[in-house]
């Protein structure tokens, strides 16, 4: 592990952060309900489906109420078609009665077997129609139709007669209106199909049985119309019958009208076939007011009546046939009603489906394309951007997730350029630390690299201070070994100076034991003390240098003192330096905790915006974590900080320390200066006397008495000499031992060549 690893453990929380926020999963919205866990496709579909419920069930009413209209025209053209059977029966029965009372044997049996077929086949048409109760009154009109063939003639056909017409009153004409009853003809709300049933299937039905039974009692009157009093028991019946078939025929005559008004295609059909009765209007009418027992002529006749009851039956079958066709326009019209509401709805359901498709996509297609750019955005893919279509509010939430996507990507590109800003400075003071341990171990030729960052300005300064502490340190270890070199060359002129005094000495001895030799030995002391004058300027002018490189060394150790004093100054604005990073940092720390505020309100407003603000709540948790993230950067960074003020705090004691050991080497260098002036003092001393010592080879013609005493003297000034250049010797001694000590102090810094 490197320098900078163990120094600043947060290199490798920032190189490890992105792999982390990778593999962090996105929180999933809690969507317990059912509408939570379907998507908007889904609830649109839902919300379609509800909506066509109850068009579907308008629709349903409107087809059933329709297809009850179609039932309702087919169960009455079911109806009509029973109305042939009707007339066969009635035919049949009538001409059975008539046959019967006109005693055709043959001609009763063929209109019995016409009757029973005729009723049988209606039976079976109702059955298959459905038509129950018309097929239970059919069938108890068969019980009494066997009871009608067995009854008996009675006088003149009388009984039978009279029977027949209560049949058709118990019988007939109650099954009859069963029919029309059951099979909904006379329920009919169509005016035209209404009119026409009352003028063709009740009314004139009710006139053709009034008919039949008028049909029958003329018969019968014609066969006793000479006898008053059977006469007077049929004149009631004929009476009432006549006025109940002019009641029927004028009911018949008004409701054609009606449904002629209503619909002019019956005129030539139904209503000509209803106004050709016409003529049995006045018949009939003078048959209801006829005295039968006084005017036998006002009788309607007997074949008029049976035309009557022909054309009646004719009305009648041409009216089914008239109605039957209006019930089949009807039901084509209901059919083709039908079957463009269907294609109506179709057409609409087509349409609604096309419109709800297209509405479905221009809100799931840019939802989907949102919620995809939002997955990718979680996933940490800035710059997704969603395009936007439309005004609406999908627009608005697509522009302002394009807005929150770009801000998003701008404090992504930020905060990754404020960590590489962060990598590097924290690499720069790595670095940096590095050099200045190695500087604090004495490596003084290391330089720190300046870069463009807070930290190069501080760089810059105590590269400066070392390059400045380096031309220092070189300077005195420079004068320290000058002073070496001195003090040794001091410690050899003193060496030749003792030398010199002891030869001296050893001179004036002789001198004065061998008084004999004094002209030999006065040469010689002579040569000796020129010898000596010669020593004693070159020991002067050596320790007159000496004196010069100690007063150089002072000057430098006072240089060194105050450069030293100067580094101090820098380190300690150095310290001042470090706390304004400190205060840049709490400011980025403010900022942080700001920004985790805000993210905080920002998943508060979309919690409070419900499923609409989910996305957007996840993404504000993405910023209130960024936010977090740099605030605990700020908090190592204002940690890391806080140990650079230690460290220039020790560098500070450690520049204090060394400022007091160059006082200290200031105060060493001061006294050896006093020793080498005192040296100079001595040397220059000697030379004195070595000019005496000349002046006493010239004084020596004076007298050779004073040889003895100036002998003495010599011996005297040797010994003193001896003293001194002993002192000097040791003071030069003392110099170099303090320069040998100043050069041990430097050998542990390494200064640049």
């Amino acid at each position: 592990m490197s320098q900078n690893a163990r120094l600043d453990p947060f290199l490798n929380t920032v190189q490890s952060k992105p792999t982390r926020r990778k593999s962090a999963a996105a929180p999933r919205p809690n969507s317990s309900s059912l509408l939570g866990r379907i998507g908007v496709g889904q609830k649109l579909a839902l919300t379609a489906g509800i909506f066509a419920l109850p068009i579907t069930a308008l629709l349903f009413l409107a087809v059933s109420g329709r297809e009850q209209d179609i039932n309702f025209i087919q169960r009455e053209q079911a109806g009509t078609s029973q109305i042939a059977e009707y007339q066969r029966f009635q035919t049949g029965l009538a001409s059975l009665v008539d046959a019967r009372i006109k005693g055709d044997t043959a001609a009763a049996a063929s209109a019995q077997k016409a009757a029973t077929k005729a009723l049988a086949a209606l039976a079976q048409g109702t059955g298959a129609a459905k038509l129950n109760t018309t097929q239970a009154s059919v069938a108890e009109m068969t019980k009494q139709w066997k009871q009608l063939q067995a009854s008996d003639l009675g006088p003149a056909g009388l009984l039978l007669a009279s029977n027949y017409k209560q049949f058709y009153d118990d019988q007939v004409l109650p099954s009859l209106s069963n029919l029309l009853q059951e099979s909904n003809l006379r329920l009919d709300s169509t005016a035209t199909s209404s009119y026409a049933i009352q003028a063709a299937l009740i009314r004139l039905p009710e006139v053709r049985a009034r008919l039949a039974a008028l049909t029958a009692l003329a018969t019968s009157l014609e066969q006793v119309k000479d006898q008053p009093d059977l006469v007077d028991i049929i004149a009631p019946q004929y009476r009432d019958l006549a006025v109940r078939a002019g009641v029927a025929l004028d009911e018949a005559f008004s409701s054609i009208k009606r449904a002629e008004a209503q619909d002019e295609s019956l005129t030539p059909t139904l209503g000509a076939a209803i106004r050709n009765l016409e003529p049995m209007r006045q018949a009939i009418a003078t048959a209801a007011n006829a005295d039968l027992l006084r005017n036998v002529g006002q009788r309607a006749s007997l074949k008029s009546l049976q035309s009557a009851t022909e054309q009646t039956a004719a009305a009648i079958t041409l009216g089914s046939q008239e109605i039957n066709r209006l019930l089949g326009d009807r039901l084509a019209a209901q059919r083709n009603a039908q079957l463009l509401e269907l294609l109506g709805v179709a057409l609409l359901t087509v349409l609604a489906a096309l419109l709800l498709l297209a509405v479905s996509r221009a809100i799931i297609t840019p939802l989907t394309q949102l919620a995809r750019s939002a997955r990718s955005l979680a996933q940490g893919e800035f710059g997704q951007t969603v395009q936007v279509n439309t005004q609406d509010e999908l627009g608005l939430v697509a522009g302002a997730f394009n807005e929150a996507s770009a801000q998003l990507q701008s404090n992504q590109e930020k905060t990754e350029l404020e960590r590489l800003e962060a990598s590097r400075l924290q690499s720069n003071i790595g670095e940096f630390l590095d050099v200045t341990m190695d500087i604090a171990d004495g490596d003084l030729t290391r330089r720190g690299t300046v870069t463009e960052d807070v930290l190069g300005n501080v760089v810059d300064s105590i590269n400066l201070m070392t390059a400045e502490l380096a031309d220092v340190l070189g300077g005195v270890q420079r004068a320290s070994t000058s002073v070496t070199g001195g003090s040794q060359a001091l410690l050899a002129t003193t060496e030749q100076i003792g030398q010199g005094t002891q030869l001296t000495a050893a001179e004036a001895a002789r001198v004065a034991a061998q008084v004999q030799s004094v002209t030999a030995a006065i040469r010689e002391v002579a040569q000796q003390a020129q010898n000596s004058a010669e020593t004693a300027r070159a020991a002067l002018l050596a320790s007159q240098q000496g004196q010069e490189a100690v007063t150089g060394t002072l000057d430098g150790m006072q240089n060194i003192r105050r450069e030293v004093q100067g580094v101090a100054k820098r380190i300690k604005g150095l310290g001042d330096r470090s706390l304004e990073i400190q205060e840049i940092v709490d400011t980025i720390s403010q900022i942080a905790r700001q920004t985790n505020l805000l993210a905080l309100n920002a998943s508060i407003e979309a919690a409070g915006a419900g499923e609409a603000g989910g996305r957007f709540s996840i993404v504000a948790d993405e910023v209130r974590k960024l936010a977090d993230t740099s605030g605990q950067a700020t908090a190592r960074i204002a940690t890391l900080i806080k140990n650079v003020q230690a460290e220039i705090q020790d560098v500070i004691v450690s520049v204090e320390d060394g400022t007091r050991e160059v006082e200290q080497g200031y105060r060493v260098a001061g006294t050896a200066g006093e020793r080498l002036r005192e040296i100079g003092s001595l040397t220059q001393q000697s030379a004195q006397l070595a000019e005496t010592i000349a002046a006493s080879q010239q004084a020596q013609v004076q007298g050779i008495e004073d040889m003895g005493s100036a002998v003495e003297q010599i011996a005297a000034v040797a010994r003193e000499s001896q003293d001194s250049v002993n002192q000097g010797r040791a003071a030069a001694e003392q110099l170099q031992t303090l320069a040998q000590n100043l050069n041990a102090s430097l050998t542990r810094f390494r200064l640049p060549s």
